[in-house]
């Protein structure tokens, strides 16, 4: 029974096997459709001549090895049937079978580059391996059909690296989107990115403050992509319309004309990276093609092959390339020093909340009062139209504003009473303490002045009984905006708490007395946008959520 078994196991196929059959016959039918697709290539490259090189490039990065076979036979088909003669066929054959070849292997044995050009590396093989194989197709036309030295080679080379320029990258891009399963795989290849608008960081993440990161303010984000790449089609196409014409009417205009596409290589360059001026000099290429093969064909071209026009393609190819990839790096390393900021900037921000948790634990008043003053603090801030590091200085500065309690004896802070004259003198030196405190340190120095003047009474008034301003008297806009926001949110969080000494008042009362004081202790502007902000979002008192 066992021999049985053991038997009927040896004789029937394994899963392991099972799959290995299937997927080489999968294999065997992706290749010979490869073959296929890269042969109707050949066919066309053949009756088309330009379509030389470029056919041989593409099927050779794509498909490998069945490419290049297929487009070679593809290419004899063609060039037999438009030449009539074998063996000029076989010739052009062989050439671009090895135009193919040194694609396949550039890409395959230089380390460190891709086919959808994700680096400047892989773009300048791209360029190089294209002029290697304009040359090796060129030369096997020229020998065959005669004229080597001469200006069929030269002019053939020429045809074949503007070919590859323009047609190989929005080509290499699209199958790496689309086609990327039948592609042949290439071990190291740097996968392809998508270009993308190239923004700081602050603005893919919805932060506006002006060129810093703040903890504070988070704004939609306003990237704009579709309208820049809008922008940048319009200018191609406007200039096309433009550069055609002067081609025509210039004396040897072509050049000229085509430096015009410049300014859009530049724009998508500076705006998509290197992909983006490598794809916008492809657009600027076909689209001035065009419209001079039309001029050409209706009689109105000077004779010269539209081709070699576009020789100055090739300079501002590079110019878009080596723009684009600055800009990448200059994205890149914003981004950089961004999060770094944004990291530097957290961890200041706990920094600043530990200090206000010392500042809560020895003054028991204080629990929850510098969190609610500095929401509020921050909202009023953003309806006066601050943002960036202003407003981030006040998110610190309301923070904070009691730090200099630490200084403070406890006996004063934890009296049950009313404090007499020469303890009141002592608590009111805790505004100078904080802000000496927060002098020492460089990313809080700007809190500074905030900290020390959050006291001050906007008529500058130090005689006042019951609330004196402190402690330099400073008047109206001499007070930094900070410290009379802090002010006004500061007053309304102590009357409606509960002190030892009286229990907390109603809301309406102390907002009563806000506009009482206001123009008099408040700043009758800062009063106004903290009503606004406290009638939409209502103050909730730290007792009422226990």
């Amino acid at each position: 029974m066992n021999v049985l078994s053991h038997s009927r196991a040896a004789s029937a196929p394994s899963g392991a096997a099972a799959l290995y059959r299937s997927l080489a016959a999968w294999y065997v039918r992706m290749r010979g459709g490869i073959f296929l697709l890269a042969f109707s290539a050949g066919v066309l490259g053949g009756l088309v001549r330009v379509g030389n090189p470029f056919v041989a490039w593409i099927a050779g990065l794509l498909f490998g090895w069945p490419g290049v076979l297929g487009a070679s036979v593809g290419q004899l088909v063609g060039a037999w049937a438009v030449q009539g003669s074998f063996l000029a066929g076989l010739g052009l054959a062989f050439s671009v079978a090895l135009s193919g070849a040194v694609a396949f292997l550039v890409f395959c044995h230089v380390p460190g580059i891709g086919r959808g050009l994700p680096t400047l590396r892989s773009y300048i093989w791209f360029l190089l391996g294209a002029m290697l194989g304009g040359l090796l197709t060129s030369f096997g036309v020229s020998v065959v059909l005669g004229g080597f030295p001469g200006p069929r080679f030269w002019n053939g080379a020429a045809e074949g690296l503007i070919a590859v320029l323009l047609l190989g990258p929005p080509m290499l891009l699209t199958a790496d989107r689309y086609l990327r399963r039948w592609m042949e795989p290439i071990p190291g290849e740097k996968p392809a990115r998508r270009p993308r608008l190239l923004v700081p960081s602050s603005v893919l993440t919805g932060l506006d403050t002006g060129g810093q990161e703040t903890v504070a303010l988070s704004m939609r984000p306003q990237t704009g992509g579709r309208r820049v790449l809008l922008v940048g089609v319009g200018m191609v196409l406007g200039l096309t319309f433009a550069a055609v014409p002067l081609s025509v009417l210039l004396p040897r205009g072509g050049s000229w004309a085509v430096l015009l596409y410049v300014i859009p290589i530049l724009w998508f360059g500076n705006q998509y990276g290197l992909r983006g001026g490598v794809l916008a000099a492809s657009a600027s290429g076909l689209f001035y093609l065009f419209g001079a093969t039309w001029i050409d064909a209706a009689g109105f071209g000077d004779g010269i092959d539209v081709w070699s026009r576009c020789a100055d393609l090739v300079i501002l190819s590079m110019v878009g390339a080596f723009v684009g990839r600055s800009r990448e790096h200059e994205v890149r390393m914003r981004d950089e020093l961004a999060d770094s900021n944004r990291l530097l900037r957290r961890d200041l921000l706990r920094v600043a909340q530990a200090l206000t948790q010392a500042v809560e634990a020895k003054d028991s008043y204080t629990e929850g009062h510098l969190r609610r003053v500095s929401e509020y603090a921050v909202a009023v801030g953003g309806r006066l139209g601050l943002r960036g590091k202003d407003l981030e200085m006040i998110h610190y500065a309301s923070m904070l504003h009691d730090i200099g309690k630490i200084g403070i004896p406890e006996e004063i802070l934890r009296k049950r009473g009313p404090l007499t004259e020469v303890e009141a003198e002592v608590m009111r030196r805790h505004a100078d303490i904080g802000a000496r405190l927060l002098e020492k340190l460089d990313l809080l120095r700007d809190a500074a002045p905030i900290v020390r003047a959050h006291q001050e009474r906007f008529d500058g008034s130090m005689d006042e009984t019951r609330y004196p301003g402190y402690p330099m008297g400073l008047q109206g806009d001499d007070i930094p905006l900070g410290a009379r926001i802090i002010a006004v949110v500061d007053a309304f969080d102590a009357m409606t708490t509960t002190r030892p000494y009286r229990a907390a008042l109603p809301a309406d009362s102390a907002v009563a007395e806000l506009r009482r004081q206001s123009g008099r202790q408040f700043d009758p502007r800062v009063v106004d946008a903290f009503l606004e902000e406290l009638a939409e979002r209502p103050w909730v008192r730290e007792e009422s959520l226990h």
